[in-house]
């Protein structure tokens, strides 16, 4: 009897190559095709073991994003061995900027199989990986690049082989106690769309508050001008929050940062690509300046894994590094001439340190994320 699939594939990968899958997966998706990976399916909270293991047996095939990190990592080779016991499915393996003898050393007969190589981008990956999967659903065997004799070879030793990738897994699962890469992307992910979401929401309930609305960046520039030729006593303020630090100070925010506060301005949109740009003029007159205008990062930020250390049997840390860490910015402009003849600007910044240290624990039998160092 044919088993009823939901997936197509089941995309077995390095969190390092998220960036690569994600555009893979994008592709596949536009061609309709019933994509399962880590990116969409796990969530914070989530039982990850029987979340991947219900992917896998919901899948049709395996495809093995095959790159050095994939070779390195524990939870992509439990993946890679849960898909090689299946006996009613079927690897496709990608190259993902390895070489032959990278891959022999990680699996001599992976390396005689056919494959694709990721050189060629995501699109060609996509198409190889469609056609592969008419082709199996017609029947129609795919001939590996190995020659007759070894694939013979193959074929006889087949057997066994699946028997030690299962009891290789199983070891594995057993004795490499460390939080998934899937626990681990999933933490990440969901840090960055939370923070992101609370950031814009309390945005539009200000502006909603102070009547703001779209601008300039010629209006913005105005606003600025028109503040710094105020001939006054001034004070600025700065601030930074990433949702578990606070920073005050210039000497502490600029540094936060990684970022020269004195070199930010209106003219280079404080180094934000096509930012959405507000303002808000509570008390519009000659005399005085109440205004606050605000830029937010329109760009999607991404991360990339620079380091990870089991500190202990309970505590294991990842470190990332971001790209647009800064997601928002405010300034707010005050100025009473029939005050104290003093004139305010407030910088407030909200986003992610540069590079962060996640934590988690181990709790029972589970790894959970407990905050960052």
């Amino acid at each position: 009897m044919t088993p009823n699939y939901e997936y197509d594939v089941f995309i077995s990968y390095a969190v390092q190559d998220k960036m690569f899958v994600t555009e893979l997966v994008s592709h596949l998706e536009k061609a309709q095709v019933k994509v399962w990976y880590s990116g969409q399916e796990l969530r914070v909270g989530s039982s990850i073991e029987e979340i991947i293991k219900q992917g896998l047996n919901k899948s049709r095939c395996g495809v093995t994003i095959l790159s050095k990190n994939y070779f390195i990592k524990d939870w992509p080779q439990r993946e890679f061995h849960a898909l090689w016991g299946r006996s009613d499915s079927f690897i496709i393996p990608v190259w993902h900027n390895v070489t032959d003898e990278e891959v022999k050393s990680f699996d001599a007969l992976l390396a005689d199989r056919w494959a694709i190589k990721s050189h060629h981008g995501p699109d060609f990956v996509s198409k190889k990986i469609i056609e592969t999967i008419e082709e199996k659903k017609g029947n129609i065997q795919l001939t590996p690049l190995a020659n007759n004799k070894r694939n013979k070879l193959v074929a006889r030793s087949s057997g066994f082989l699946v028997l030690l990738f299962v009891v290789i897994g199983a070891w594995y699962f057993m004795i490499r106690d460390v939080p998934s890469d899937n626990l681990i992307n999933a933490t990440i992910e969901d840090r960055i769309n939370t923070f992101q979401k609370k950031i814009y929401e309390e945005h539009q309930l200000e502006m909603k508050e102070l009547a703001g609305d779209t601008a300039t960046i010629n209006q913005i520039s105005a606003y600025s001008d028109r503040y710094n030729a105020l001939k006054a006593h001034y004070r600025n303020e700065y601030y930074f929050t990433t949702g578990y630090h606070k920073f005050n100070f210039k000497k502490n925010v600029e540094p936060a940062i990684g970022k020269e506060i004195d070199l930010l301005s209106p003219v280079n949109r404080y180094g934000f690509k096509d930012p959405e740009i507000y303002l808000s003029d509570i008390k519009p007159s000659p005399y005085t300046m109440n205004a606050k205008y605000v830029f937010i990062n329109t760009q999607p930020s991404d991360y990339e894994i620079l380091d990870e250390d089991k500190v202990d049997d309970f505590t294991y840390t990842v470190e990332i590094r971001y790209q647009n860490y800064l997601r928002y910015l405010s300034v707010a402009l005050i100025y009473e001439q029939s005050s104290n003849g003093m004139k305010y600007r407030q910088t407030t910044f909200q986003g992610f340190l540069p590079v962060e240290t996640y934590q988690f624990k181990k709790q029972q039998n589970d790894w959970v994320f407990v905050g960052l160092e």
